[in-house]
């Protein structure tokens, strides 16, 4: 299915996500998150394909330093970027589909994604900034 999506890090924005998301990574690149806030805040198609590699990065990925990243590059793009990506990450399927879909039990998380991954969805319910 995806060959006909095309691959969600060949977009500019999907190559920063998946180098801001690398498991080589020490830590957070902030630099790096906040210039892919920019580029997904200065095109019509940014917001979506943000989505789509934050989504890539998330979803079936066993590597939970990735997913943290991706949780933490998820976090900054609802912090600093518009309506356009608010909209696609606060949809039942986005929530369900991504965040729950990455602390089922089968997928085994350790307990901090659990928590954050609960942090991000308690805070977008309670419609506070985040989310």
């Amino acid at each position: 299915m995806e060959f006909l999506l095309g691959n969600p890090f060949s977009s500019p924005v999907g190559q920063l996500i998946e180098r801001a998301t690398n498991s080589s990574l020490p830590s957070e690149d902030w630099e790096l998150n906040m210039e892919i806030c920019d580029l997904t805040n200065s095109s019509e198609e940014g917001p979506r394909d943000a989505v789509r590699a934050i989504k890539k990065r998330i979803v079936a990925n066993k590597n939970f330093k990735e997913i943290m990243l991706a949780l933490t590059v998820l976090e900054t793009c609802v912090k600093n970027c518009g309506y356009r990506f608010h909209i696609l990450v606060t949809t039942r399927d986005f929530i369900e589909g991504v965040l729950v879909r990455a602390i089922i039990p089968r997928n085994n998380p350790p307990q901090i994604v659990h928590d954050r991954v609960l942090g991000i969805i308690q805070v977008g319910r309670c419609g506070c900034k985040v989310m």
